[in-house]
C-alpha cells in the first residue's frame, strides 16, 4: 500500500514538474524602455525581465535604445549569443502609451531571427503612432 501511494505522489510531482517546465519554455527575455520627460529634456528608464533561465544563458540583451523620428518612437534593442552555436528565436516588439496602456497590440508580429556564435544582432521597429510613449521587445525560442 505504502508503494501504490508513494508511486501516486512521485507521478504527481512529475506532472507538475512537467507542466511547470512546459510553461517557463513559451516564455523568454523581455526589455522594456520608458521615454519619461523631466526638466532637462527626455531621459529613458529601462529594465530587463527573465521568465526562460535556459534562453537567459543562451543570450544577453546588451542595449535598449529609444529615439524619435518625426514625432513616432523608435526603438532598438541589442542582442548578443553567449553561446557558440546558431540560434532560431523569435522577437515581438509592444508598444505603450504614457498610461501604460498597450497600443494596437497585433500591430506587430513576431519576427524570426537567426543569431550565429557569439554574434550581436540589432532588431529595431518604429511605433505605429505619435500616442506611443513606452517600448518592451520580447525574445523567445523560435516555434
Amino acid at each position: 500500500m505504502k508503494k501504490i501511494v508513494y508511486l501516486g505522489l512521485l507521478f504527481s510531482v512529475l506532472v507538475c514538474a512537467g507542466l511547470l517546465s512546459g510553461c517557463a519554455a513559451t516564455s523568454g527575455i523581455s526589455g522594456s524602455v520608458k521615454v519619461v520627460k523631466g526638466q532637462e529634456g527626455c531621459a529613458q528608464e529601462s529594465k530587463i525581465i527573465v521568465n526562460n533561465d535556459s534562453l537567459a544563458r543562451a543570450i544577453k540583451i546588451t542595449d535598449l535604445k529609444s529615439t524619435f523620428a518625426g514625432d513616432l518612437l523608435k526603438a532598438n534593442a541589442m542582442v548578443y549569443s553567449k553561446r557558440t552555436d546558431t540560434l532560431a528565436l523569435q522577437y515581438k516588439f509592444r508598444w505603450y502609451d504614457s498610461q501604460g496602456i498597450e497600443v494596437e497590440p497585433e500591430s506587430s508580429p513576431w519576427q524570426p531571427v537567426i543569431i550565429y556564435g557569439r554574434e550581436t544582432k540589432s532588431a529595431q521597429a518604429v511605433a505605429p503612432n505619435p500616442s506611443v510613449k513606452e517600448f518592451k521587445i520580447e525574445i523567445r525560442y523560435r516555434e
